[in-house]
């Protein structure tokens, strides 16, 4: 009895620090991308993403991403918030978030989206020790204002 205890805690305890470390992911990501910059989250293969802006699925290679965050004349000042992650995977390995985003969207100093907010889901698969997104969605809340990237 107490060694199944003793590995249930220790199981819950490597299962918390995989979903702190999706957590401290999706927020480095953001922090990066407020800053005008990719921040390497999108898998090296590539990954799908459905923008808040509306519009069809695409699957993106790291550069695509790349492009459209360095490339954009927008400034996308956004946090995440309460987000809840649940990993699977007989390796841990897979992990899937769901979040909100709020913030605004600037332009040459100026405030262009003064409310966005959306629902941000992704799919990540860690690698090599790091977590990489393979799959993205977002759309925007109520009252709240799409993506904007030209």
């Amino acid at each position: 009895m107490r060694l199944s205890t003793i590995l249930a805690m220790l199981s819950f305890s490597l299962y918390a620090g995989e979903v702190e470390e999706v957590k401290a992911a999706i927020h480095s990501s953001w922090e990066t991308i407020a800053k005008g910059k990719d921040s390497g989250l999108t898998h090296p293969e590539g990954g799908w993403l459905a923008t808040s802006e509306g519009g069809f699925w695409s699957f993106d290679s790291p550069q695509d991403n790349k492009n459209r965050i360095e490339n954009s004349p927008n400034t996308l000042n956004f946090k995440p918030y309460h987000i809840n992650v649940e990993i699977y995977g007989s390796k841990k390995e897979i992990a899937y978030a769901v979040y909100y985003l709020a913030g605004t969207i600037d332009r040459d100093g100026k405030v262009i989206v003064p409310n966005y907010r959306t629902r941000a889901s992704a799919l990540m698969k860690k690698e090599n020790g790091k977590w990489y997104e393979v799959g993205s969605h977002y759309s925007p809340m109520h009252s709240g204002s799409g993506v904007k990237f030209d």
